[in-house]
């Protein structure tokens, strides 16, 4: 396999085929600890790359003018570049994007973002060299990631910064995470590991930077994170109604079938799977059973439920978003453009195509022809209608093109002479002698993974404030029957007090992270990038909202394991009781007041980990 350098042959064993077509949040999340693995590019993907490269390299060869190869960039699109200077312009775009602040990415999502830029390099629409996109899988690999900071996009057009960042490591400038550990200046990290600095051909610049790959690897990591968090919720919920001595009634399957949503439905079956796996419990047997609950304990399916519905939606975004080309321009073969002809719906006015678009019903320039202007419609379409004059539908045609005419005078007298044309003809749609086509287009816009993440915080952080109820229930005695704060000899001990002021203060914060960040927009570039997403702030606090969510369920599971121990020497069912067991190889019972922190540390490790998870699945037979 090429692109394997610095790798073990247990990491090539393991290695993840990435083809621009099949990468998932699972998978992606994964790649992001060292031990799980490298990456190899696909074969077919490799074909793919290369078909599109060809076409670049001949742009190159015959001096046609196409934007993002020989011309400036954004509102520099009408300068023009020689051909002595292309590689010259790339270096100058990687250097000066570079332009990110803030803290770093840890190590582990800057291997996901480069992971994924590769993944998305992979589909073939780029137009980067294969031997580039080797280099970069090898630097991965190696595990030499180049160090990124976390603020400083925009998310429209893409994750410009932050992927410039990725590019300049790898160009053997800036910082790298060293494999020794550490920060080290990127030169050095990759001659240690053997490898040779990406030195960049005609495009290959803008192809590295142009996508959504920051805000997509960092909620590939906040939907894993939040997925895992929504299905312990439910045990945890579940533990709490034991030790509260609540009732299972509102978790009868009758109650939620004439309900159906699958989140919910889904929710009470694993409510149900811990509370009555054969049988009640002890401790649901020694106690009268109560007629209904607090809305904490009794809706805890509608209120998970929806939660988890969301996070699949938002999961079903982000995998279609990690396979997706997001460069701009895009290079399309032949063979794609000739496939695409028959996508085209009936007028030749719309695109319904996956890969590439086609021509029917378009202009040379770039430019649809509305079918009602530009022709009267097929008899079959108008079948009784009144027959069209054709002397009506000629002036019609007319009418059209003087339309046009007039628009381009316009746009002629706004631009300078000749400006109407080139941007027609180099920023929007360009067909390549030989065969091909370069597009201009907007899929680096960031808009559909930055609302789905903010979808993502707003469905989550309702697990915490749930939870956060069921907290106060524990702890408060005239609610639970329990000992004040879940200790003995309470005034001189405070127990879970503070606790569950914790938790109330993370359940708070997370409802002003909650503020949509994809409802602003601002301005950039001129005017010429004048709508963007707000997606890498999205990201980042649908992150911070998921990280509050864990801890808040950290403290649940250790105020409801606290309270278990004040009903011993009854039982709860053995799934629950493979939790309890787990939290206290960890985690003493609270005899006497101590700090606490420590404590909520060790409890988040299992939720965030999946040690809590598979504990409880264990119990079931899972």
């Amino acid at each position: 396999f090429a692109g394997f350098t610095g790798a073990s042959f247990e990491q090539r064993h393991m290695a993840t085929l990435l083809d621009g077509e099949t990468l998932t949040t699972a998978t992606l999340h994964e790649l992001g600890e060292k031990q799980r693995g490298s990456v190899a590019l696909d074969p077919t993907a490799k074909a793919r790359v290369e078909a599109s490269r060809e076409i670049v390299d001949r742009i190159v060869s015959t001096d046609e003018v196409v934007y993002g190869i020989n011309t400036g960039f954004g509102l520099f699109s009408n300068v023009t570049v020689s051909a002595d200077k292309l590689c010259a312009l790339q270096d100058n775009l990687i250097r000066s994007h570079s332009a990110g602040c803030g803290e770093p990415l840890t190590r582990e999502r800057s291997r996901r973002l480069l992971a994924l830029r590769i993944n998305v390099l992979a589909k073939g629409h780029s137009g980067i060299r294969a031997e580039v996109l080797e280099q970069m899988i090898a630097a991965f690999n190696a595990d030499c990631i180049p160090v990124v900071p976390s603020k400083g996009t925009v998310g429209a057009s893409g994750d410009l910064a932050p992927l410039s960042h990725i590019a300049l490591g790898l160009m053997g400038e800036g910082d790298m995470w060293d494999p020794q550990g550490g920060i080290a200046p990127a030169a050095e990290v990759l001659a240690r590991a053997n490898l040779t600095p990406i030195r960049l051909g005609a495009k290959e610049g803008l192809a590295m930077i142009n996508g959504t790959q920051l805000i997509a690897s960092l909620g590939a990591e906040a939907v894993e994170r939040a997925g895992r968090a929504a299905r312990l919720a439910d045990y945890i919920a579940a533990l709490s109604l034991e030790v509260l001595c609540g009732t299972n009634r509102a978790f009868d399957p009758l109650i939620h079938c004439v309900r159906p949503h699958s989140g919910q439905m889904e929710s009470a079956a694993r409510v149900r799977s811990v509370l009555m796996p054969t049988a009640p419990s002890e401790l649901c047997m020694s106690h009268p059973k109560q007629v209904q609950d607090a809305y904490s304990l009794r809706c805890v399916p509608q209120v998970h439920g929806i939660t988890q519905d969301t996070i699949e939606f938002v999961r079903r975004i982000l995998n279609t978003e990690l396979n997706s080309a997001t460069d701009n321009p895009m290079v399309f073969t032949q063979e794609q453009v000739d496939a695409s002809e028959s996508l085209r719906t009936s007028d030749g006015d719309r695109i319904a195509c996956k890969d590439a678009p086609g021509g029917n019903g378009r202009k040379g320039d770039g430019q649809d022809i509305k079918a009602a202007d530009a022709s009267p419609p097929p008899a079959s379409a108008n079948a009784g209608a009144k027959p069209v004059d054709p002397l009506e539908a000629a002036n019609r045609k007319i009418a059209a093109l003087e339309r046009q005419l007039e628009q381009e005078r316009q746009e002629k007298r706004a631009g300078g002479p000749g400006w109407s044309f080139f941007k027609k003809d180099t920023d929007t749609r360009r067909s390549i002698e030989g065969g091909g086509l370069i597009i201009s287009g907007g899929n680096f816009h960031g808009e559909y993974p930055a609302k789905v993440l903010d979808f993502l915080a707003i469905a989550v952080t309702e697990i915490a404030n749930i939870a956060e109820r069921r907290i106060e229930r524990l702890c408060n005695p005239s609610l639970s029957g329990l000992p004040a704060f879940l200790v003995a000899d309470g005034g001189f001990n405070s127990g879970f007090m503070i606790a569950h002021c914790t938790a109330a203060a993370l359940a708070s914060e997370n409802k002003v992270l909650c503020h949509p960040s994809s409802v602003d927009t601002i301005s950039t570039s001129a005017a010429k990038e004048d709508h963007v997403s707000m997606g890498g702030f999205a990201a980042r606090k649908a992150l911070e909202v998921v990280q509050n969510v864990e801890t808040v369920l950290a403290i649940e599971l250790l105020a409801a394991c606290q309270g278990l121990e004040f009903h011993r020497p009854l039982k709860t069912t053995k799934p629950l009781e493979n939790l309890h067991a787990l939290v206290r190889k960890h985690v003493r019972p609270w005899d006497g007041d101590r700090q606490m922190s420590p404590d909520i540390e060790a409890a988040l490790r299992l939720v965030q980990s999946g040690e809590a998870l598979r504990a409880v699945e264990q119990g079931l037979g899972a």
